[in-house]
């Protein structure tokens, strides 16, 4: 099912939305914005939303963890209690994320939420520095819609 997503942003910003199969068959609609900095030929922010069901018996916290581990990974070193989800508030949901560095040094906040029961959002939201980052995350939670 293609989900009817929208993210309203700053003149400047250019998007993109596709929808395709997962590995796994599952439908997921995505949604790809950036603000490009053309003199630098670089993006000075990237949002990336991406929209589907949420796998049965698993939670956007889960999920969270689950990118966590594809994303940055687990450390031997890390002790045992070790958690590295964070909990935010997104408009009236709860998001659980992490905050990580982009291979190209880039901070980066990645957020999941049960948007509407049953369906998942993940949010990946990069940019040139943490200012930045926070900016785009609060153009992220004013502008988002799903219907």
């Amino acid at each position: 099912m293609a989900y009817d997503i929208s993210l309203r942003l700053p003149q400047g910003w250019v998007s993109d939305l596709e929808t395709y199969l997962d590995e796994s068959g599952v439908e997921i609609t995505h949604l790809s914005s950036h603000l490009p900095n053309d003199r630098k030929q670089t993006d000075e922010a990237l949002i990336d939303v991406y929209v589907g069901p949420m796998p049965e018996d698993s939670t956007a916290a889960d999920q969270a963890l689950a990118n966590y581990a594809d994303t940055v990974g687990f450390d031997e070193d890390d002790p045992e209690e070790f958690d590295p989800i964070t909990e935010w508030p997104f408009g009236n949901k709860k998001a659980y994320g992490f905050e990580a560095i982009a291979e190209d040094d880039s901070p980066m906040r990645l957020m999941c939420i049960e948007i509407k029961k049953g369906i998942l959002v993940i949010l990946c939201i990069l940019a040139k520095d943490d200012d930045t980052l926070v900016e785009a995350v609060q153009l992220t939670e004013r502008g988002l819609r799903l219907k």
